[in-house]
């Protein structure tokens, strides 16, 4: 299963997303598409860095995350840190 599938199977679920460069992603999976994951960032922060871009959509900030940049992922109902 690629990560596009797996990340539009799993919408609304909250998710740490590892990149290559070595920068973590928190949030709530928005929605993907071919190329990018878009995360609603997680109340506190915690992000090492905004991405590939920041979009803002009806008053809330999106995080993309290119797909190719993402070496490790893992679930979780909420993260602590």
């Amino acid at each position: 299963m690629s990560y596009h599938d797996e990340f539009n199977n799993n919408i609304g679920r909250c998710v740490a997303i590892r990149c290559h460069d070595g920068t973590t992603h928190y949030g709530y999976i928005d929605h993907c598409d071919r190329d990018n994951v878009y995360l609603r960032p997680m109340e506190g922060g915690g992000n090492d860095g905004p991405g590939f871009g920041s979009y803002f959509f009806f008053g809330a900030a999106l995080i993309a995350v290119g797909l190719a940049s993402i070496a490790a992922y893992s679930w979780s109902p909420f993260f602590f840190w």
